[in-house]
């Protein structure tokens, strides 16, 4: 299917729909590899992958018969981790909803953003980037073929949520009939519930350092009153780099040697974990990539604790409302 174009920058350049869940995880290989392609064609021109550099684009499963609100996902942050959602949003609900992954690549990088809040030009950059993220928002509303009165959402990136309290509120003010309908359904709630649902008492956080120091796991997690783990900075700054320069770069080889010696470092000295917070999109398949290339201790460490994918609880928890509606 030929997309559609715009030169509108936070319109999408390209809009797939597809009739069911089966087409649509078919393509989900085509769509990576056109991810990496552009990847691939930054790197050769020595210039820096970002997820800016990536198509603004729409996809979308539109099933003739449906049996709970359509499902919005924010993605693009990065693309690689919108499409893995969207793809776990098929696998669990079939054709019994329509989903819409708006891939929102040209919004700011969120941990840039919340790093130069000490700067004088603070204001003014989140004031843009949550002008952006709620006018992404509206545009992937567009795309909701539904007549449901609520609409359920999710926002993909772990970051993105320091920024959605000011998002809704900008919502409420310019757009209250948008936010009327919608559902949201937080990444970092449905893990603080699960945790204490499973009585996990000793969570190890990957995340950005945006995350990291917007407290955006941290701040929840201990008002539950859980004691969390976080990577000092030597650590955290080879997490960021298996991020960046290996899973957003498509560099599979880079990451796992980043991820390897995090963990031989990491295990020197820590040991009171019982599972690990995957507090960036990118990092569960980091981990899988890790549980089938990294050394003997590193491979037995992370089968012996429990990983927890913040978008796969987020997709639960939304399967549980259905269900109550129902």
């Amino acid at each position: 299917m030929k997309p559609k174009t715009s030169c509108v920058s936070l319109k999408p350049e390209g809009e797939y729909c597809f009739a069911t869940a089966q087409e649509a995880i078919a393509a989900i290989g085509s769509f990576q590899q056109r991810l990496n392609a552009i990847a691939r064609a930054q790197k050769q021109r020595g210039e820096l992958i970002t997820d800016q550099i990536y198509p603004t684009e729409v996809i979308a499963i539109k099933p003739r018969r449906t049996q709970a609100p359509p499902l919005i996902l924010i993605g693009g942050m990065g693309p690689l981790a919108g499409l893995g959602g969207f793809e776990q949003a098929c696998k669990r609900f079939q054709n019994t909803r329509e989903i819409v992954l708006f891939q929102a690549c040209s919004l700011q990088n969120r941990t840039s953003v919340i790093q130069h809040q000490t700067c004088q030009s603070a204001n003014s950059s989140e004031q843009q980037f949550v002008t952006m993220f709620a006018a992404a928002v509206v545009q992937a509303m567009e795309y909701v073929s539904s007549s449901e009165k609520t609409i359920h959402i999710m926002v993909l990136c772990n970051t993105a949520h320091y920024f959605l309290p000011k998002v809704m509120q900008r919502l409420q003010y310019h757009h209250p009939q948008v936010l009327k309908k919608l559902q949201w359904f937080s990444l970092v709630e449905s893990v603080v519930d699960y945790l204490q649902r499973q009585n996990l008492q000793h969570p190890l956080i990957l995340c950005t350092n945006g995350t990291k120091q917007g407290r955006v796991y941290s701040n929840p997690l201990q008002k539950s009153g859980i004691a969390y783990t976080e990577l000092n900075d030597t650590l955290q700054s080879i997490l960021m780099d298996g991020i960046y320069k290996g899973v957003k770069s498509f560099e599979r080889d880079f990451a796992c040697q980043a991820g390897e010696n995090l963990f031989r470092e990491f295990l020197k000295t820590e040991s009171k974990i019982d599972c690990i917070i995957a507090g960036c999109s990118e990092v569960p398949y980091l981990l899988d990539w890790l549980k089938l290339t990294a050394s003997d201790s590193v491979q037995q460490f992370l089968t012996s604790v429990e990983i927890i994918d913040p978008i796969k609880l987020a997709l639960a928890s939304t399967s549980k409302e259905v269900r109550l509606v129902a």
